[in-house]
């Protein structure tokens, strides 16, 4: 798995495996730009070979440093939307670099030819001339390579694009599912039938609360991204169902600076964030459950203190996979989480409301 991982890495800035492609590439195009630009009067009397072997070593510089290049200003310029500053950059590394690497290696090549006394006769010597075949070289792989990139960072996007949709749609039947599922109705309709015999308000409140959290559900079904003031009017309505549930053994903190109320937040990350930590942690007046909500470093962390129940309800283990997937979609940050031996915690990402 390691291994196949590693692969992946390897041609990611490059967008296919271009081994063959090189190895076949780099001859072709050179027989091409003999045909194409030294088949002239001057090099008429050399043999087809000798000048094959002698532009090999100029095309393999060329087509090796420009995809250097190419992969290197992608790690950097790796969205499409900076496709036209990766391509203005090599076409400055072309026009200006590769012919005076060329003019180095041309040196090279006749030191060592008078060396070994060797009667060289350069068709890739620096001048105006002669530099249209090195950029033909090189113009001809930055379009073929970028071509190749493009459509696969399209076929990409796409992709996320479909599995972020997929995702949302998954994330409104869990929202709803979690919702009305015999559980959460059951424990709903428990608490509110205690309630309204000891304070006739207060079940009214309740069945208030109720109705906020099934409209916010089903008003938002279709959002992608809302303001995090909205996820928090939300999460109030929520945790007031289950304090009324768990009557004083489920305690929230959340301090939340105003100034990031506008903040983006993915819809219902909140809720499925405490539905986790209720499910899977005792709550119990001997054992309360603390959840707290707060800021780090323009991260939004839900911690709980950690006391695992023995025995948990049946999970689909959807909920923070979702969150992940979904988030993926509008930025690369990921969401991060962390255990110790006291405290569980994930922290997700605000986006800028930009």
């Amino acid at each position: 798995m390691l291994t196949a991982k590693n692969s992946t890495n390897k041609w990611q800035y490059i967008g296919f495996n271009d081994t063959w492609f090189v190895l076949l590439g780099i001859p072709i195009l050179t027989v091409f730009i003999i045909i194409l630009f030294f088949q002239k009067p001057e090099y008429s009397n050399l043999p087809f070979m000798r000048r094959f072997f002698g532009g090999l070593p100029f095309t393999t510089l060329y087509w090796l440093l420009t995809r250097s290049v190419m992969q290197w200003l992608r790690k950097i310029y790796e969205d499409l939307s900076q496709t036209m500053t990766r391509m203005m950059l090599v076409a400055l590394f072309v026009l200006f670099v590769g012919p005076c690497i060329g003019a180095v290696l041309n040196l090279f090549l006749e030191i060592i030819a008078n060396f070994i006394g060797y009667e060289r006769v350069s068709i890739h010597a620096f001048s105006i001339k002669k530099l249209l075949p090195v950029y033909f070289a090189c113009f001809f792989m930055v379009a073929v390579y970028e071509a190749i990139y493009f459509y696969t960072k399209l076929k990409e996007t796409i992709e996320e694009r479909e599995q972020a949709k997929q995702a949302q749609i998954r994330s409104e039947l869990e929202g709803l599912r979690s919702q009305v599922n015999p559980h959460f109705l059951f424990n709903s309709m428990n608490t509110l039938m205690n309630i309204v015999v000891e304070d006739q308000k207060l079940a009214v409140n309740f069945l208030g609360k109720l109705s906020k959290v099934y409209r916010y559900v089903l008003e938002n079904r279709e959002e992608q991204i809302i303001p995090l003031q909205k996820e928090l009017n939300f999460i109030e309505a929520y945790v007031f169902l289950q304090k009324e549930r768990f009557r004083g053994s489920l305690e929230v903190e959340i301090n939340i600076p105003e100034a990031y109320s506008n903040h983006k937040i993915i819809p219902l990350s909140l809720q499925i964030l405490f539905e986790n930590a209720i499910k899977h942690n005792a709550v119990s007046q001997k054992k309360p459950l603390l959840i707290e909500v707060f800021l780090e470093r323009d991260n939004l962390v839900v911690r709980n203190n950690l006391q695992l129940k023995e025995q948990i309800m049946d999970s689909t283990k959807f909920g923070l996979k979702n969150i992940e997937t979904r988030y993926r979609f509008f930025t690369q940050q990921s969401i991060s989480v962390r255990e110790t031996n006291t405290h569980f915690s994930v922290a997700i990402p605000l986006l800028s409301t930009d």
